[in-house]
């Protein structure tokens, strides 16, 4: 019953979502924006889009490295795909598809890899906010955005400091493992298994406590966010809106906010927030502005969807273990699954 009212409620949340983005607008005139696009250029786009999950997964495989070094790229890649698949379908699970798909295939602890990929997001978000903070120092805002742009500006601030703090007290904990074990084996059921699941997160963050690994994990986050950045500046400019590739990091941070609002697939969020973004800061008209995001989230959706439907076939995982593998990480609050994750 609460994983259908989810949906339900995505659903109605993506659809005010669009009715904000095209009630305004004739349907003729966003059908003419869509089909004046540079199809060329969209395929570029969304070739860039997807090589950006090159990075990641160098990336992933640094932050495993305490746990176990050099797991495989392949099936780090087809996890990494078919969880990001998994959650434009509209099942919002994908994050913890990706931990359990690897953890069953490479036979690695579960806790760990869902932790690595929480220390992963928090990355993606310092890696945005630095992005975000280059970009506006040449965006060519519109007149009249100065205050608009200003509190983004506080809001990513914030944002970093959270961030940064998140991090921290990973990879704190991560440096205390044995002692906080100690310590909670001593406490209560329900604190000792929400402890021992903290602990096993954390190990998620041992890498960072390495600048030997710490400083490739930060060149990795940033170069994927340059290149999504890239393939969202092909791919607006595509569509017929001439901005800049310092605008497009100035996006950034609205874009990942729009794919983070729970709606199925980051529909309507990507889309509202696109034409919010490009409007309001850099003054492209909202009918162009309107038929980037439809075009820009299609560039980045379809590719996602045919490779991952490929790699599905190719390892032979069903719905049903997609399913069961987003069930596994949720149980890792039960009792059990605490001993599991500290493991």
């Amino acid at each position: 019953m609460k994983t259908a009212l989810q949906g339900v409620g995505g659903l109605l949340l993506a659809g005010l979502l669009l009715y904000w983005v095209f009630h305004d607008k004739d349907p003729s005139a966003i059908s003419a924006a869509v089909m004046r696009a540079s199809w060329p250029m969209l395929v570029l786009a969304a070739s860039i889009n997807l090589s950006h999950n090159v990075f990641r997964v160098l990336r992933w495989r640094l932050l495993l490295a305490p746990v176990r070094p050099n797991v495989p790229f392949r099936p780090m890649f087809s996890a990494v795909i078919i969880g990001f698949m998994t959650t434009l379908i509209g099942a919002r699970v994908g994050e913890l598809v990706r931990p359990a798909l690897l953890s069953a295939k490479e036979d690695l602890p579960l806790g760990p890899c869902v932790g690595t990929v929480v220390a992963d997001r928090l990355l993606d978000g310092v890696a945005i906010v630095a992005l975000f903070a280059v970009g506006s120092l040449s965006a060519h805002f519109v007149a009249g955005s100065a205050a608009l742009s200003s509190k983004i500006r506080v809001v990513a601030a914030l944002s970093l400091i959270a961030i940064v703090v998140g991090l921290a007290v990973l990879v704190a904990i991560s440096t205390r493992v044995d002692r906080l074990d100690a310590w909670l084996s001593r406490r209560t059921a329900p604190l000792r298994w929400v402890g021992r699941v903290a602990l096993g997160f954390s190990r998620g963050a041992d890498a960072l406590r390495s600048p030997r690994r710490a400083l490739p994990i930060l060149a990795y986050s940033l170069v994927l966010w340059l290149v999504i950045a890239l393939g969202t500046w092909c791919g607006v400019r595509a569509a017929g809106a001439e901005i800049s590739f310092a605008d497009s990091l100035v996006m950034l941070p609205l874009l990942a906010a729009g794919v983070a609002i729970p709606t199925p697939g980051a529909v309507g969020g990507y889309h509202a927030l696109m034409q919010f973004g490009l409007v309001s800061l850099f003054g492209v008209e909202p009918t162009i502005a309107a038929g980037a995001g439809i075009l820009m989230h299609l560039a980045i959706a379809i590719p996602v969807l045919v490779v991952g439907s490929v790699l599905l076939h190719v390892d032979k995982v069903s719905w049903s273990d997609l399913v069961a593998a987003a069930k596994q990480v949720r149980a890792l609050g039960s009792a059990q699954g605490a001993t599991e994750v500290a493991r």
